[in-house]
């Protein structure tokens, strides 16, 4: 049988245990309450005195916000985005044309007192900014002192900023119009992204930048504008990233394409098949998309797998057509002419960065074919000095530089698809055919296909 005092003091306790918890309970939010109260009104004095946060909140997020388009939103031209549109998520497409070093961008500013030793933070919202001049610590504002800051690098907090070029494609620019260019700044995930060449999807906020220095000057109350990236979706990707992405769909009927013995004619017939014949020219195409692996020697030479195709024929006989097929179809493939190219244009400019003032190098049409095709129209109205230039990239594959103190190389991985009309542009039978053609020796034999 129980014992009915036993019941009574075990009641007690439970009484007295949940009594301290409620009181526990009440202290700490009264605590929390408390210390809220503090820190708001800390804040509030701060912000009142000197219109800077304490501790900016950006100071300690771990965790930033991007904003992905949905899949059905059309991208636009750079040209049709205006100024209704400023603070709005816009999606523009365009190709690559220059792409900046990574370099840090303050977003916190850290000081350190050396009247009171605490560490004071500014937030930095613009270019360029006002730093602090007065510490804004609880013990300096009651003394009425004004502090000694000195900028800490350690206590500051930068982001990873990279700048990009974006013009338009050609399909987008009007009649008797030149493209439109426009400036992405990258942050964080977003940097690294894109190449020289590469033709994207950019999704961003479209904000405004004012001019600074002499330029604010003259143009008054006119802004420059950027987008600020958030989401960014190449449209061309490499070969390699292109058998990584295989579904078990097309990966069947590939295979099922490859077992059968007229697959080398079948899909060369593919190429540009709206123009007829010219069925030893598509397979020559075809061998150029495809390529092959470059061999590297034991002694350090490496022989290029790409192939360098000069199409010579008569007018009219679709040869721009088909470079402009292959331009297209290719992962990454540039058109260009050769009265409308310079050798600087197809190698490299020096041109000066619009950020830092420094010289820097924007790569030509070689250059943003890296890895892909330059298809050049009318190679054969070149100048002699321009025709030169393009040597070294069909044999080594590379573009040496030496301009404005800047010497370097670079790799322009590239295969090399020209087309070009005979002399007097029509094609004489009683003339040998070094004589129609009329183009270098030491060109010609660049070339693997004539």
């Amino acid at each position: 049988m129980q014992d009915p005092d036993a019941d009574v003091l075990d009641v007690l306790f439970q009484a007295r245990r949940d009594r301290d918890r409620r009181d526990r309970e009440v202290v700490q939010a009264a605590e929390q309450e408390i210390i809220k109260a503090m820190d708001t009104d800390a804040e509030g004095a701060n912000k009142q005195a000197l219109g800077v946060d304490l501790f900016p909140a950006i100071l300690t997020r771990r965790y930033s916000v991007r904003f992905v388009p949905r899949a059905n939103q059309a991208a636009q031209a750079v040209r049709d985005i205006g100024a209704s549109q400023i603070g709005h998520l816009v999606t523009v497409r365009g190709i690559v044309t220059r792409v900046s070093d990574i370099r840090p961008s303050m977003i916190v500013a850290a000081y350190l007192c050396d009247s009171c030793g605490c560490e004071v933070f500014q937030e930095v919202k613009t270019r360029q900014f006002t730093p602090l001049a007065q510490c804004q610590s609880p013990r300096c504002t009651e003394n009425r002192s004004r502090g000694k800051l000195h900028k800490q690098t350690r206590g500051s907090r930068f982001l990873r900023f990279q700048e990009v070029k974006l013009q338009e494609m050609t399909d987008q620019v009007p009649m008797g119009d030149i493209p439109r260019t426009l400036t992405i700044h990258c942050y964080e995930g977003s940097v690294r992204k894109l190449n020289p060449g590469d033709v994207a999807h950019i999704t961003g906020v479209f904000l405004p930048q004012p001019y600074t220095g002499f330029r604010a000057l003259r143009a008054g109350l006119l802004a420059d504008t950027l987008l600020e990236a958030h989401h960014i979706r190449p449209l061309k990707r490499r070969y390699d990233q292109l058998a990584s992405e295989l579904t078990p769909e097309l990966y069947m009927r590939l295979a099922q394409l490859s077992r059968d013995p007229d697959v080398f004619g079948r899909v060369s017939r593919a190429i540009a098949p709206e123009i007829f014949g010219h069925e030893d020219v598509k397979k020559a195409l075809l061998l150029l998309l495809v390529g092959a692996p470059t061999k590297h020697t034991k002694d350090g030479m490496s022989i290029r797998g790409d192939i360098n195709i000069c199409l010579m024929g008569d007018p009219g006989v679709a040869k721009s057509q088909l470079l402009r097929f292959v331009a297209k179809v290719a992962p990454r493939g540039v058109y260009t002419t050769g009265r409308g190219s310079s050798g600087v244009g197809l190698t490299a400019a020096v041109m000066r960065d619009s950020v830092t003032g420094e010289m820097v190098l924007e790569g030509g049409a070689l250059v943003l074919a890296d890895n892909g095709i330059c298809a050049i129209d009318e190679f054969d109205k070149m100048d002699e000095s321009d025709r030169t230039a393009i040597h070294e990239v069909m044999e080594q594959q590379t573009i040496s530089i030496s301009k404005a103190g800047i010497t370097t190389t670079l790799n322009a991985r590239t295969s090399i698809l020209a087309a070009a009309n005979p002399v007097r542009s029509r094609y004489n039978p009683r003339m040998t055919p070094e004589e129609n053609i009329n183009l270098p020796a030491a060109l010609l034999s660049r070339f693997d296909v004539l």
